[in-house]
């Protein structure tokens, strides 16, 4: 429509021109052909205003006929007004001459003789209608002077008649030279010498004129009147055949003119026709080729393969179709090997936690292993302290009737006993510490159950080992819980000892043997004293390597660590959704998000990281855990890297956010 719109837009001012070149055409033939006609009848009333002159009767019947024939030149009521010559008398034959003079001037003016434009056309024109009518004028007058003037007005008279002869002659002459000099018509002189030989007879009469002005009188007029008469029909024919010319011209010019511009505009509509059904042609198939394309159709389609600007688009979509198609079969095989590199690093965890739990469950069975081990060492030391204790028992019975010497001994077993009872308490003090630590233990492991929840998927192992961490403190619980039940009988039966002791100080009297072997078995029970405190030390240090487990169990693959900076969740068309960051790694990150922004496990999204320099990091990132709490979320994100550079950079902007 814009093109058409352009077409008519550019043609319109074609025609306009070409329509106004025509009327200027048509005008000037116009006015030529006026001028022809006002020649056919310039050359009757030339003619007859040169028999007006020579003294004969004038016929004014061509003149009137040419008149009638050309009625647009109204030269009817003009002509009405030429008297005829009547009785031929001076004074008649001077009014019809005069009449003549006036219809010759009219028809001038009518005719747009005066008015003609070209310049060897004008001054044959102006001989004719100027020149010829006042050299005849001016003849008569010189032939019939005024018979009622003085003879020095006649003198005057005839002196300024014969100025106008000279003027009128020279005139003449000026016009066939001037004529000449600007006509294109070859011999134009040459067929114009009787407008010379009536300059001659003119300037003759001028003569003698002069020569006569001291005895003014008439000047015979028949010499001028013949050169006139001579001259008016070369006049007219010349003049005809310069207008005729110029008609000729101007039709030639005009046709030539038309012609080109008519068949011009043919063509151009021809052309623009063609370029009009070649661009609407070649924008369909553009258009509906870009909508393909905008469709996710990239399936190949007709396109304009000229060498204009269409080609062109039509080869740039071609191009940009081929790397499209390129692009989309890249993505795919990027998705694909990015799928296979999620799944195999999802693998790779997989194993590693497999063998994490493997590793922890081994460690956790050998310590409890050597735990149980050395707990039955301790119970069968305890039970040789209650064989040591029998036997005293039994040396005690058998020292019951010694006699009083041994009773000083039976004091220091019974200080013995005191310190044994003291070492009891200690023991004692020391499995409650171990009860303690047992407790301690199973507060860590509820910690680290707590903190595997809201892990996630991520923390399902570590729930596994804490379970496996409290289940061995409530083992470690009942252990040392039994091993104080131990001790509290060994203390009841040191009292009791303690307490036969005392009965013996009163009933023994002296005993040396007994108080002897009581005594070696006092040495015995320290010793063995000793090595259960031992043994309980090495509890003790097994208990704190168990301590140490759970720290290594509560240990992360990346240490997360409190961040400074910013965080923008973008998922996929949704605006960006704004976060507070609680922590970051290398791995993922938690951030808090308040408003109604929910995010499901699994959602992935890119974390846009802000650093504390205003840099900016943006990260695949998939959800992993999600904490809901009235107005906001809590949220754990698990960075999906795809390469080491991108690793790379992570680590490097944790180390910058780290607070």
């Amino acid at each position: 429509m814009r093109l058409g719109l352009l077409v008519v837009v550019l043609l319109v001012p074609g025609g306009l021109a070409t329509g106004m070149y025509t009327a200027a055409k048509n005008h000037d033939l116009s006015f030529t052909d006026r001028e022809e006609q006002g020649v056919t009848v310039l050359g009757p009333a030339l003619t007859a205003l040169a028999d007006t002159a020579a003294g004969r009767t004038p016929d004014l019947g061509p003149i009137r006929a040419a008149i009638a024939a050309h009625p647009d030149l109204e030269l009817g009521d003009t002509m009405a007004e030429v008297p005829e010559i009547g009785d031929g008398s001076a004074a008649a034959r001077s009014a019809t001459a005069a009449g003549l003079a006036g219809l010759i001037a009219v028809l001038g003016n009518a005719s747009n003789l005066i008015l003609d434009p070209d310049l060897d056309s004008f001054y044959v024109m102006d001989a004719q209608v100027v020149q010829v009518p006042q050299a005849l004028l001016a003849t008569l007058a010189a032939a019939h002077p005024d018979p009622e003037l003085t003879s020095r007005q006649a003198m005057a008279a005839q002196a300024v008649l014969a100025g106008r002869l000279e003027a009128i002659a020279d005139a003449l002459r000026n016009d066939v030279a001037t004529a000449a000099e600007h006509t294109g018509r070859a011999g134009l002189t040459g067929r114009l010498t009787p407008v010379l030989t009536l300059a001659d007879t003119i300037t003759a009469l001028d003569k003698r004129l002069t020569e006569t002005l001291n005895t003014p009188g008439a000047a015979d007029p028949a010499e001028v009147a013949a050169a006139a008469t001579a001259a008016v029909r070369p006049l007219t024919d010349e003049l005809t055949a310069l207008l005729s010319a110029r008609t000729r011209e101007n039709a030639l010019e005009r046709g030539l003119v038309l012609g080109i511009s008519l068949g011009g505009f043919v063509l151009a509509l021809w052309c623009a026709a063609g370029v009009l059904w070649r661009t609407s042609h070649d924008v369909r198939r553009t258009v509906a080729a870009v909508t393909a394309i905008a469709g996710a159709d990239l399936a190949p389609r007709p396109l304009p393969e000229g060498r204009d600007e269409m080609g062109d688009i039509g080869r740039a979509l071609v191009v940009a179709r081929t790397r499209l198609q390129d692009q989309e079969a890249a993505l795919a095989q990027a998705e694909v090997a990015r799928e296979q590199q999620l799944r195999a690093g999802f693998l790779h965890q997989r194993q590693a936690e497999t063998q994490f739990r493997r590793r922890t469950q081994e460690i956790i069975d050998e310590s409890t292993s050597v735990i149980a081990e050395e707990l039955r060492q301790v119970t069968d030391k305890v039970s040789e302290v209650r064989t040591t204790a029998g036997v005293i028992d039994d040396r005690i019975s058998v020292a019951d009737a010694a006699t009083n010497a041994i009773v000083g001994q039976a004091h220091d077993a019974e200080q013995v006993i005191s310190s044994l009872e003291h070492s009891l308490r200690r023991v004692a003090s020391t499995a409650e510490l171990v009860t303690g630590i047992a407790r301690q233990t199973r507060l860590l492991a509820l910690n680290a159950t707590i903190e595997a929840a809201r892990a996630g998927e991520l923390g399902y192992g570590f729930t596994v080992v804490a379970d496996e961490v409290k289940q061995l403190a409530m083992h470690t619980a009942e252990s040392t819980d039994q091993i104080l039940r131990t001790i509290d009988d060994l203390r009841r039966d040191t009292t009791a000892m303690s307490d036969t002791i005392t009965t013996m100080i009163d009933g023994i009297g002296g005993v040396g043997d007994a108080a002897t072997s009581l005594r070696t078995v006092a040495a015995d029970q320290g010793t063995l004293m000793e090595r259960l405190a031992g043994q309980m030390s090495a509890t003790l240090g097994r208990v704190d390597e168990m301590t140490d487990l759970a720290s290594r169990l509560e240990r992360r693959e990346h240490e997360r660590l409190a961040a400074a900076g910013k965080v923008a969740l973008r998922r996929p068309g949704q605006p960006a959704t704004p976060a507070v960051l609680i922590n970051v790694s290398a791995g993922g990150l938690r951030c808090i998000v308040a408003g109604t922004a929910a995010f499901a496990e699994g959602t992935t999204a890119d974390a846009e990281l802000t650093g504390v320099t205003d840099d900016t990091l943006t990260v695949p990132a998939r959800v992993v855990n999600v904490v809901d709490s009235p107005g906001q979320q809590e949220i754990g994100l698990q960075f999906l890297v795809t390469d080491d550079a991108m690793a790379q950079r992570l680590v490097a902007f944790a180390e910058q956010m780290v607070g």
